[in-house]
């Protein structure tokens, strides 16, 4: 008997906001006779869906299409959201190239090496390695670390070692 008036109740409210939101040019009715009919509308689909009548998925669908016509006029934002995307892609390039490098647009100066590890002007290859060795241990990504970080200073013990060989 439960379920059979969650379905009348889903079914009413189903077709008053598709009446009042869909088919008409402009809501005229008040926002209590819209917000009465929502709320009919999805408690009697979360009750079809929480006893196994309806599957979880059709019943968010049922319940978003009348408000569909007004999602549409949120499609102008979408330049918006590409904008933010292609920013996003180019961050994520510039970041790491995924073969170990730090960034892929160019090389490390042995100066910048020297200062990312915190060494003197001619440091040996023990130091080298030593330092590499402390840094990477606290900033190694298996530890919470930074994946830029920790390509930073493996990108400096590169280089480093490269110039003092």
């Amino acid at each position: 008997m439960v379920i059979l008036l969650a379905a009348i109740l889903a079914t009413v409210g189903f077709i008053v906001l598709m009446r009042l939101l869909w088919l008409a040019r402009r809501p005229s009715a008040s926002s209590a006779v819209i917000a009465a009919a929502a709320l009919s509308l999805i408690v009697g689909l979360t009750i079809l869906a929480a006893t196994g009548r309806l599957h979880w998925i059709a019943a968010v669908g049922a319940a978003l299409l009348p408000f569909l016509r007004r999602g549409f006029s949120l499609l102008r934002y979408l330049p918006i959201f590409k904008g933010l995307f292609g920013a996003y892609q180019q961050y994520s390039r510039k970041s790491g190239d995924g073969n170990g490098r730090a960034g892929g647009e160019g090389t490390m100066s042995p100066d910048e090496a020297r200062e990312i590890l915190g060494l003197g002007p001619s440091p040996t290859r023990d130091e080298i390695i030593g330092a590499h060795r402390r840094l990477m241990q606290k900033v190694h990504p298996d530890r919470g670390g930074s994946t830029y970080l920790a390509q930073q200073l493996n990108e400096a013990k590169r280089v480093l070692l490269k110039t003092a060989s």
